[in-house]
């Protein structure tokens, strides 16, 4: 998976690689977010929309001198009050034996010189503290830790099969519950009606999602055998293609979107689900991309509210990409194992997600 993200170089590793005519050959101008700087500061990608430029056969051919951004892969170092690593599930390596991702995590931070760590620190306090008083004057403001013992709270509504409908139909009522306790808030939710149209919401959505011209932002998962499989709408049809090094891509499934509903979800997979909404509750980025919905929405609504909109938005979106998995491995049913595809597949957009603090 990390030989795909274009990897931008510090200006230290700049230096190597200007000062060396092959490694030299390999910078670029071109973001594949659409920026163009005004030197080559990153990586070309083979074929646009290809591997990293140094991956021959799948392996790194520079594996000594690889940049900072590739060795820090699967790790996500967030800071909004502090400093949070997160690691990316889309990731296949993460489960299996090796060292300690704890360990490792602590030796990327060690590599990170303390001033510039600090200097990251400070401003990412200073941009949370400017988004809380903003929350305050709009009256809407609600603490993290509050925040985050309501969602935990509802784990036990998230095991049951109509849970995320159920986030979703209280969410988009847009309720006041600002004092209202945990309690109060599940009984309300588990009280809630689903949505009759969650599979026209999730459709909608992910439809709109990959409709992208530009290959090289389209969702990636990886799958057992280590392809790389690109997911691009088009005309009302959602194309599954496995991506070579060069760029080269080849159709692997095409389906009509009305086929793409949402699958059935056995208990096993509701489990992984709830699992997978624990780590979410758990993640600083993630209350940060709720905190920057919130920003974009105008502050018009109450900060939790907005929380739990976002996760169940979040969760329905997960379960559709599992659902768009079992279409091209041809099951009728989401169990455990492609639960846990499904979160292969959805986890880098997750942590994507623009946010409220840093991500370096």
């Amino acid at each position: 998976m990390c030989c795909l993200c274009q990897p931008e170089l510090s200006d230290d590793e700049l230096k190597i690689f200007e000062s060396d005519e092959y490694l030299r050959s390999s910078l670029t101008r071109e973001h594949i977010d659409g920026r163009r700087t005004a030197k080559p500061t990153t990586i070309k990608l083979q074929g646009r929309w290809g591997a990293c430029f140094f991956l021959k056969n799948r392996r790194c051919s520079i594996n000594e001198i690889k940049p900072r951004f590739c060795r820090q892969f699967p790790i996500h170092i967030h800071m909004m009050k502090r400093v949070q690593l997160n690691v990316n599930l889309s990731c296949r390596g993460v489960n299996d034996k090796g060292g300690s991702l704890k360990s490792y995590g602590r030796s990327l931070l060690q590599s990170i010189p303390e001033e510039r760590l600090q200097n990251y620190l400070a401003e990412s306090k200073r941009v949370s503290k400017e988004f809380e008083t903003r929350c305050s004057k709009a009256g809407i403001f609600q603490s993290a830790e509050r925040i985050r013992s309501v969602a935990t709270q509802l784990l036990p509504i998230l095991s049951e099969q109509d849970g995320i409908g159920k986030i979703l139909g209280f969410a988009d009522q847009e309720p006041v519950i600002r004092d209202a306790s945990e309690d109060e808030i599940a009984s309300l939710i588990d009280a809630t009606a689903p949505p009759n149209d969650l599979n026209r919401m999730a459709k909608q959505s992910n439809y709109d999602q990959f409709e992208l011209e530009e290959v090289a932002r389209l969702p990636v998962y990886v799958d057992e055998e280590l392809m790389w499989n690109i997911f691009q709408s088009k005309d009302g049809r959602i194309n599954c293609m496995v991506l070579e090094e060069n760029g080269f891509l080849e159709l692997r499934k095409s389906l009509d979107m009305n086929e793409a509903d949402l699958l059935p979800l056995d208990s096993s997979a509701i489990e992984e689900f709830s699992n997978y909404a624990r780590t979410l509750i758990g993640r600083d980025q993630f209350l940060g991309y709720a905190s920057h919905v919130c920003h974009t929405h105008e502050y018009k609504h109450d900060l939790l509210t907005v929380y739990l909109g976002v996760l169940g938005t979040q969760l329905l979106d997960l379960w559709w990409r599992a659902s768009l998995l079992g279409r091209v491995f041809d099951q009728s049913e989401i169990d455990a194992w492609l639960a846990l595809e499904g979160i292969r597949a959805f986890d880098m957009d997750c942590l994507d997600a623009p946010t409220i603090g840093s991500l370096i």
